[in-house]
């Protein structure tokens, strides 16, 4: 039989196979129960699970508690009815997540265009591994990936780390799932959204300018031609890393793009293939280069003639990289970033350079004139006033000079343009 129940809704109720209605409670045949407590707005849910085949009884799974309106909460009851079912079908499994990890890891080896990439993901397994390797598949919940992302964030874990632990971690789980190792992804109900990139700041007109002059008044090197032909081109690290004098043209004053050299150090064809122009400025750089480079391979082996009987000459031919390191091969990616670093810092480009010598002059003006008060009868306190007072006198009078200098260079380019 059926009556209506909460407000005229009416819901078929059942118990020992016969429908009813309680007051204050609604059962879904075959399904399970939506019984409102004593809150407003908050019901107490359980699944029907069928008789005993022992006793022949109703079971019930434990029951929940749900807060929102009543269609909220019977939506809530088919979810976890799904979730029983779902677990039930699980097989059970000792697989560790770090074990699951390293296989998942290892199994999807051919997806990945550049090693470069597998190798990366590498560094997230093991992350999860150390953070989660420990548990069993079939043991990791919300509350202890709550708990492990709250001890990461204390320990120092960036929200950039740990987005991509969290969205790795989810895809593992994904894979679980479909493998029937687990009922659902305990990643699915937590958000840890991708943090929003350092704004990049380009250099002006003028700073392209006083970093075309600077490298031009420099002698000629290898690192020298790659940052000149970077910025004349618009090239990117990669391809710029990976271009051999064969694909340079100087009689029609233009190179063509046909491979890059990334972190991953294997030469690949780039996405796609181009020519660019040169102008004359470092169409005269590169024959220069050219040169210098032949000579310094020549030379090279006169220095190795004197330590190593067995010492191979380095020939420079159309396969040579432009850019090269001293053995005639690519010059490392990561070698180039650091190099550039540090010349952008010593040639005042960019803000690392400004914010060194703001950071400087911070601290000198937090600390004050405070030193001469320190206690002299300590050795090691001594010498640290010595060196601090030798430091503020010399990096203060030179300060005014390196920025009245950098003044002067800008003006300087600004009217020879």
């Amino acid at each position: 039989m059926t009556r209506p129940v909460f407000g005229g809704v009416f819901f078929p109720m059942r118990t020992e196979g016969k429908e009813y209605a309680m007051s204050g409670r609604s059962s879904l045949s075959g399904i399970g129960s939506v019984e409102k407590t004593g809150r407003k707005n908050t019901w107490r849910i359980r699944v029907a699970l069928g008789k005993d085949p022992v006793t022949g009884k109703y079971r019930k799974s434990p029951s929940r508690t749900v807060h929102g309106t009543k269609s909220e909460a019977t939506k809530a009851l088919m979810e976890y009815r799904a979730e029983i079912m779902d677990a039930s079908a699980v097989r059970p499994s000792d697989i560790t997540i770090g074990e699951y990890a390293v296989r998942f890891h290892e199994e999807r080896e051919h997806e990945f265009r550049s090693p470069l990439a597998w190798n990366r993901e590498a560094y997230e397994i093991k992350r999860i591994a150390e953070a989660f390797g420990a548990y069993r598949l079939q043991e990791l919940d919300t509350l202890t990936l709550r708990s492990a992302y709250s001890r990461m964030r204390k320990e120092g874990a960036t929200e950039s780390r740990l987005h991509r632990v969290h969205q790795k971690l989810s895809q593992i789980m994904n894979q679980a799932v479909d493998d029937g190792l687990v009922a659902k992804n305990p990643c699915s109900p937590i958000s840890i959204p991708r943090p929003k990139p350092k704004e990049r700041h380009s250099l002006t007109a003028g700073e392209a300018q006083r970093l075309n002059s600077t490298i031009l008044g420099m002698s000629v090197s290898a690192q020298h031609c790659a940052v000149l032909r970077t910025l004349h081109t618009g090239m990117k690290r990669s391809e710029m890393l990976g271009l051999t004098w064969e694909h340079v043209h100087f009689d029609k004053r233009k190179l063509y793009v046909a491979q890059q050299y990334a972190c991953d150090k294997v030469p690949r064809d780039p996405k796609s293939k181009h020519w660019i122009p040169l102008d004359n400025e470092i169409v005269a750089y590169l024959e220069e280069w050219k040169r210098v480079q032949r000579t310094e391979f020549e030379a090279r082996k006169r220095r190795l003639e004197g330590e190593d009987t067995d010492a191979i000459a380095i020939p420079q031919t159309e396969k040579s990289p432009v850019v090269s390191n001293i053995y005639g091969g690519c010059y490392d990616p990561n070698i180039f970033g650091r190099w550039f670093r540090e010349f952008c810092v010593e040639n005042g480009f960019g803000e690392q350079g400004r914010a060194i010598m703001v950071l400087i002059l911070a601290c000198l003006a937090i600390l004050g004139n405070s030193y001469p008060d320190w206690n002299l009868d300590d050795p090691e306190t001594a010498v640290a006033i010595a060196f601090l007072h030798a430091f503020e006198w010399a990096f203060v009078r030179i300060v005014p000079f390196v920025i009245a200098g950098t003044a002067a260079g800008l003006l300087l380019t600004r009217r020879r343009s």
